[in-house]
């Protein structure tokens, strides 16, 4: 393609065009920076809104959880203030109802006023009192100490106060709580915290009582809408943490927090915060973008004046972490926030404590303004050298392709991975260049747009800008430590069976077996892992959580024997050998994720969790049973029936662990079976209790009634010799298994 010398012209517009683009995205000036402050964070607010608020919101499923001194409770409690052993009501109704941590979004400086004494100064004044009316009030003031009332209710539960800080003077009221970090000197001197110049805390009285004390204060950017909040804010040398933080802390009954830096400009930069094994990101001052989950009421509300009038159903707080605020317009708790105007102030904190609690915080690193300039340069010079070759219809449709391309992939970039990246300037860009391009063509080369059209089809193919704005991250699993739960199911006598069948037969009866068997995993939602051999391993709780994952494991073992029946009859019609299977199954601390090499990875869980599942696959064989799970497994599982097989230590092991056979579900067994189950179990206790007369007894009878299973004669022998060789008074019913 010759490019004529009007080409030339614009292309060296463009290259102005960029070189002032890229001073605008570097400049310090005290004129041009507020503007783009101001249109990035007014980007930000509608694309945030347009990805929330054009969804469906219903109430979340969330720990988190508000009750509202709302409209009605103001009607029907009275005006607020409330008196203080109203609050302490509140206080303890919430610790009733099962509420973990209690988070009051409110503060209390100074004292209440107590009735007796304003009654007794007041006749006092007036000389209408005598010495033993004195003595009577001065007996019963304690009894109208609202403040000590409250004091009582905030000690008996897990309760935290708020506290404001002061930045634009040096005010102190109250005294400080114990600060959740201290600076080194170092850090003093690099990181860039939000430090305060006073503070305003609430009453000791009640500050001691409270197990936490958090700010309650909005940072609101200039144009005061709130986008972000710190988590922590420096007085002194010490930090303290945001009302949030200090709630989700205790609910995770957790100590400490960590700082999380990395050096930028031979500076050590804030990144984030570690609570638990959790890194929380943050910016260089703390700050969270806030998680805004939808509009206001997106959380589970309670009114207060509900909760005092005993409405609310017992147990309907368990295990919640609890806010209580308002959303009534006369208390002044209404903010304008990037989400919605008149957004309650309490919403702000539980949404600030569920993002902590889900791990659900979008971010901005300090290496954003980079990527951005690089996004900016790159598609800068992109667009300098494609769009003087198009005429207006084609370059109005590119513009609009690009800009929608850049918002599209920003949009995407944010959902998969919470990172943020401003696009204004590479819009303001496109969009300016665009003009330019369309004004000069309009100007200087309307006689070529038919040309201009067919180079666009030349040079241009559709996707290229889509291309060049997709990111290069990988989407890869990241590890990570998890409860899960393991499943080993191996097929008995495997090798005997293969010897016995061609290798074609061989591969063709696997087939048969872990079809059947993936589609049971995958059907009570677990994961295959691999399969090694005969052997079929599958997890539950990863990638997708599952508070189900034991009895789903466990309901899948079940299905898993009761398929393999069927295909016992189905593998007898092809003249195959019999199949049956062990399979054990544990639960723990697995670590999962994409491990492996560069040549291969997959999806696998490790650990000693895991490897103990393996271990209960292989005392299938010696104790006789088809599943057999551990006691951690077995914890809570009401709906099926297990029968206690032994108190062992397996190898590779130090404790002794309780495992049981998975008999099947409750409602599916019989009578008959429940009794031999109680006989067996109380036949055991008498095992571990070394009484072996009694133990003897029952394990013959069960043997006698049902000599097919081989758990009763193994006990038989096994008393037989602890008759002759008695063990330790300290050996607490533990065999020990040295084979894997």
């Amino acid at each position: 393609m010759k490019i004529t010398d009007s080409k030339y012209m614009i292309i060296l517009l463009g290259f102005i065009l960029l070189l002032l683009t890229v001073w605008l995205s570097l400049t310090s000036s005290n004129t041009v920076k507020p503007i783009l402050y101001r249109l990035n964070n007014m980007a930000y607010d509608v694309q945030l809104r347009t990805r929330l608020l054009t969804q469906s919101h219903p109430i979340i499923t969330s720990p988190v959880v508000i009750i509202d001194i709302d409209e009605r409770s103001i009607h029907d409690q009275g005006r607020w203030p409330w008196p203080r052993s109203k609050l302490a009501e509140l206080i303890n109704d919430l610790s009733n109802l099962g509420a973990v941590v209690v988070a009051l979004d409110m503060t209390f400086p100074e004292p209440e006023t107590n009735i007796v004494s304003t009654v007794s100064q007041a006749l006092q004044s007036k000389h209408l009192t005598n010495p033993q009316l004195d003595k009577n009030l001065q007996a019963i003031i304690p009894d109208f100490d609202n403040d000590i009332q409250f004091s009582k209710s905030l000690h008996q539960g897990e309760t935290v106060m708020g506290m404001t800080f002061l930045f634009d003077r040096e005010q102190i009221g109250g005294i400080l709580p114990k600060p959740l970090f201290t600076l080194t000197t170092a850090n003093e001197k690099q990181l860039n915290f939000i430090t305060a110049r006073g503070f305003m805390t609430d009453i000791p009285l009640l500050q001691q009582s409270a197990e936490g004390i958090g700010f309650l204060n909005a940072f609101p950017d200039d144009d005061g809408t709130i986008r972000h909040n710190p988590l922590l804010v420096r007085y002194g040398n010490n930090l303290y943490p945001s009302l949030a933080l200090e709630a989700t802390r205790l609910f995770l009954l957790l100590d400490k927090i960590s700082l999380v830096t990395a050096p930028y400009d031979n500076k050590e930069t804030l990144e984030g915060i570690q609570l638990g094994k959790q890194i929380i990101p943050t910016d260089d001052k703390s700050r969270v973008i806030i998680p805004f989950r939808g509009r206001k009421m997106t959380f589970k509300y309670y009114s207060a004046t509900d909760v005092l009038n005993k409405k609310i159903a017992p147990h309907t707080l368990d295990g919640k972490l609890v806010f209580v605020g308002t959303s009534a317009i006369g208390l002044g708790d209404l903010q304008s926030t990037a989400i919605q105007n008149a957004f309650p102030g309490v919403e702000v904190h539980a949404t600030i404590a569920d993002g902590i609690l889900t791990n659900n915080f979008a971010y901005t690193p300090p290496w954003a303004s980079g990527a951005q300039l690089a996004i900016t340069v790159l598609l800068g010079i992109l667009l300098i050298f494609i769009f003087p070759f198009f005429g207006p219809g084609m370059l109005s449709l590119l513009t609009i392709i690009i800009i929608s391309g850049l918002i599209f992939a920003n949009n995407l970039l944010w959902e998969k991975t919470g990172l943020i990246l401003s696009m204004l300037i590479p819009i303001l860009f496109t969009g300016a260049f665009a003009i330019v391009n369309m004004t000069y063509g309009f100007l200087f080369e309307s006689r070529r747009r038919e040309q201009l059209k067919n180079i666009f089809g030349q040079y241009v193919p559709t996707q290229h800008i889509d291309e060049m704005l997709k990111t290069n991250e990988s989407y890869g699993m990241l590890g990570e430590d998890r409860e899960m739960t393991v499943l080993f199911a191996d097929i008995r006598h495997f090798t005997a069976i293969a010897e016995s069948m061609k290798v074609t037969e061989v591969k063709e009866l696997l087939n048969q077996f872990f079809t059947p068997m993936t589609q049971i995993i995958f059907d009570h939602q677990g994961t295959v892992d691999k399969y090694v051999g005969d052997m079929i391993v599958a997890f539950w709780g990863a990638p997708l959580l599952d508070e189900k994952q034991k009895a789903h494991a466990l309901q899948a073992a079940i299905v898993m024997q009761e398929s393999t029946v069927k295909l016992k009859e189905e593998f007898a019609k092809r003249g195959w050998p019999e199949v049956n299977i062990g399979i054990g199954i544990n639960s723990g601390i697995m670590s999962v994720g994409d491990m492996g090499s560069k040549f291969r990875r997959s999806y696998t869980v490790l650990g000693d969790a895991v490897n103990l599942g393996s271990r209960l696959e292989g005392l299938t064989k010696y104790y006789g049973v088809g599943i057999i799970a551990s006691q951690y497994t077995y914890v809570g599982q009401e709906d099926i029936v297990f029968r206690q097989l032994d108190r062992v230590r397996v190898k590779g092991k130090r404790s002794g662990l309780d495992i049981f056979e998975v008999v099947g579900l409750r409602k599916s067994l019989d009578n008959e079976r429940l009794k031999e189950i109680e006989l067996s179990e109380q036949a055991l206790e008498f095992y571990f209790a070394q009484e072996w007369n009694k133990a003897d007894e029952l394990f013959t009878r069960l043997h006698h009634n049902h000599p097919e299973v081989v758990l009763y004669s193994l006990y038989l022998e096994r008393i037989k010799g602890f008759r002759q060789n008695p063990p330790d008074k300290e050996w607490g019913g533990v065999y020990v298994h040295l084979e894997k």
